[in-house]
């Protein structure tokens, strides 16, 4: 899903400034063919991380207002930058993560992230996916640090198979007949990229963690060393050492298992949000890391002596230690009363895998704990006895078994949006179609509470989405890992890059904003929404996240609502349109939505003036006659300003002037009415002889030229007014 947000004029930074911008970081412009690697790009995975180029600077902008492109120096704040589902290019992501945050509105996990650059010839492009949508925009309808046309006057894109927009460089754009053509596709180069999911990328962190311990290629290296992930100088998941043995000619014991963890990198898909894990109750996974090493205790001697006779004799007293055979796994792991099943290497989930539908096995919604217990056994070889040349010589072979069982667990919160319902209110009407959001059922990311990501409302060719106010920012939680033998301790800096040692361990963290429509802004004309009606149920309160985290709108309260209401404007002034709506949750996952349209009606309004009466009957009827009764008609010319319709639906109104104008305004949609009707206004002349105010005339002429619905009716009147302006002056008194 790709969002545009509506406005009047397009502001853009340029992209040759990025080095000057982003405090010296140089951004590398894609270079047509040349499949170039970018460092770092998963740091916009990271938002608590440092942003060298963090605060407010001023940058030159291209300013498109009116068909006019000039450039402006504008002074840009930093602030947070929405992930959509749709993959970025590879030097936006480097810009986005050296001088802001970056945050999702959904957990669905298949949101992008580029680490290489990827292209193709258009002729290769269509070729390998079949012929492919392009569009082609003027400049000013795109942005110009994107690629342009070879003579610099359009952007062009292809429509990427995922469903995004790539940009193709170099392409030869000509008019074709009416049609706009690429006539160079085997020139022209399409960019895309190659990515990352967010959810490959943790499968990837959990897998590089597991590297001496479940992935290790022997049990020897498996031993030898733990890699233990650390954040700021402190273990993210505590280590023990357990399994103590007996140490032979000499007191104390000894620790065979040294700088055993085991901990949950993160639980998908689910935030964690006040303490908790909070995730989807239909089927719940995690990742599991762990590890351990053996540690032998070191062999021994001592001298000592025997007495035969009397004669006193040395001898050496000696132990030696090898590990037989050791065994570590993670044995068990729950959530709530369900033993989940491993699918991969630190993999767990709840659903029944092994059986020949992968069946489910929903978690109630609730509170739960889930639980991971890694199991070490050591079996130690003790060797030890005594030597000497006198003295008696005697040896021992002893086999002992040790083990250590460590648990970790933490709290998670099941939800789901099975008893959430969205209705979806259209009341069509030509140029202003209104939207009626309602919600029904608790919102929120409480206990039960579902979490909606967005509504969907497509009015004919125009598309529109109420936003849910979450955001989720991705953060870091560590920041090197040590890994730790024998022979010492090394560190090794938690990794941004696509092929990193130890990607960087990440979780979501949530932060409340507000509650928004955006339209999708078609590229031959232009929507605007405007918010008119909204009713609160409750709040979201602000929530702890990392100081580093950019989140102003956190510090307030972030209202819920039971209805969000508003105008959707466009240039079009068509009715009667096809209507769809869809509303998904943060899971990704369909919520209960119920659409219902209206449809306005085009009224017919009459002023006959009654010259013998002085009065004036004004009708409003539908267009086969059918009255419209109970209406307020504003009516100027006349002893009162506004008449109703009565059942009939006509009103009868002493008159004061020669010209009586009549306006309907047209039904409101919050008012309750078996049937809507449009804005509509009509005007009525007396016959007699009654001196016309000039003024008047001109005054009633101001008014209607500003619509167009009467523009010819202004014409009519205008010529009448002025020859029965003449004809009054001509006759006797």
């Amino acid at each position: 899903m790709r969002l545009t947000a509506a406005g009047v004029a397009l502001l853009v930074v340029t992209s040759t400034l990025a080095g000057a911008a982003f405090g010296g970081l140089t951004i590398p412009d894609p270079e047509p063919g040349v499949e170039r690697t970018y460092d770092d790009t998963f740091r916009v995975l990271a938002s608590n991380d440092p942003d060298p180029a963090r605060g407010s600077s001023t940058v030159r902008l291209y300013e498109y207002d009116s068909g006019t492109i000039r450039d402006v120096n504008r002074t840009v704040s930093t602030q947070p930058v929405q992930l959509w589902e749709d993959s970025i290019r590879p030097g936006d992501a480097l810009v986005i993560a050296n001088e802001s945050d970056m945050y999702q509105s959904g957990l669905t996990g298949y949101y992008t992230i580029p680490y290489r650059d990827q292209w193709h010839t258009l002729e290769e492009w269509n070729t390998k996916w079949g012929q492919r949508e392009l569009r082609i925009l003027p400049l000013y309808d795109a942005d110009p640090s994107r690629a342009t046309d070879t003579d610099g006057e359009y952007t062009v894109e292809a429509r990427n198979p995922n469903g995004w927009w790539d940009p193709v460089y170099g392409a030869e754009v000509e008019l074709v007949g009416s049609d706009l053509e690429v006539t160079n596709p085997e020139d022209a180069m399409v960019h895309t990229a190659e990515y990352q999911t967010i959810i490959d990328r943790k499968i990837e962190i959990v897998e590089r963690h597991l590297r001496y311990s479940e992935l290790a290629p022997s049990e020897a290296a498996a031993r030898s060393t733990a890699a233990v992930p650390m954040d700021n100088g402190s273990e993210v998941f505590s280590t023990v050492d357990g399994a103590s043995t007996s140490l032979v000619w000499r007191g104390g014991s000894h620790d065979l298992v040294r700088d055993a963890y085991v901990g949950f990198i993160d639980v998908l898909p689910g935030v964690w949000y006040r303490g908790r894990y909070v995730t989807q109750n239909v089927q719940v996974n995690t990742h599991v890391p762990w590890d351990y090493r053996v540690d032998v205790p070191s062999d021994y001697s001592e001298s000592g002596s025997c007495t035969i006779g009397n004669n006193t004799y040395s001898l050496t007293r000696w132990a030696d230690y090898q590990v037989l055979d050791s065994e570590a796994a993670v044995v068990n792991v729950t959530a709530g009363n369900i033993s989940m099943q491993q699918w991969g290497p630190g993999a767990w989930t709840t659903l029944n895998y092994t059986s020949p539908l992968s069946e489910p096995r929903p978690l109630p919604v609730g509170s739960h704990t889930m639980t991971a217990e890694l199991q070490v056994d050591v079996e130690l070889e003790k060797h030890y006895g005594v030597s000497s040349a006198r003295c008696s010589e005697w040896d021992r072979i002893r086999t002992e078994n040790r083990s250590v069982t460590l648990t970790r667990s933490v709290p998670i919160e099941t939800i789901n949006s099975d008893d959430l319902s969205v209705d979806v209110h259209v009341y069509d009407r030509p140029g202003d179609d209104v939207v009626s959001v309602e919600w029904t059922g608790r919102q929120g990311l409480a206990a039960g509470a579902a979490s909606w990501e967005y509504v969907e409302v497509q009015i004919g060719e125009k598309t529109m989405y109420v936003t849910a106010p979450w955001r989720f920012f991705s953060v870091s939680r560590t920041t090197v890992v040590e890994e730790r033998t024998e022979s010492g301790t090394s560190e090794i800096a938690a990794s941004h890059s696509y092929d990193g040692r130890y990607p960087a361990m990440l979780r979501y963290r949530m932060s409340p904003a507000n509650v928004s429509v955006i339209a999708d802004q078609p590229a031959d004309r232009h929507i605007w929404w405007e918010t008119t009606r909204v009713t609160e149920n409750g709040s979201v309160a602000a929530t702890p996240l990392p100081a580093t985290v950019v989140a102003t709108e956190n510090a307030n309260r972030t209202p819920l609502y039971d209805q969000y209401a508003g105008t959707l404007k466009s240039t079009d002034v068509v009715t009667g349109e096809s209507v769809a709506v869809s509303a998904v949750d943060i899971w990704g996952l369909p919520v209960t939505t119920d659409q219902r349209i209206t449809r306005y009606e085009e009224p017919v309004l009459n002023v006959a003036i009654d010259d013998g009466t002085g009065t004036a009957e004004i009708t409003l009827q539908e267009a086969d006659g059918t009255p419209i009764s109970g209406r307020e008609v504003y009516v100027d010319g006349a002893t009162v300003p506004v008449v109703v319709t009565d059942a009939s639906g006509v009103a009868t109104v002493d008159i004061d002037s020669p010209i009586v104008q009549a306006r309907f305004d047209g039904d409101d949609w919050r008012d309750s009415h078996s049937t809507y009707y449009l804005r509509t206004q009509a005007v009525g002349v007396s016959s007699a002889s009654i001196v016309v105010d000039a003024i008047e005339v001109v005054g009633y002429l101001n008014e209607a030229i500003s619509n167009v619905v009467i523009f010819v009716e202004w014409l009519v009147l205008g010529i009448f007014a002025v020859f029965w302006m003449r004809y009054m002056r001509r006759r006797p008194a």
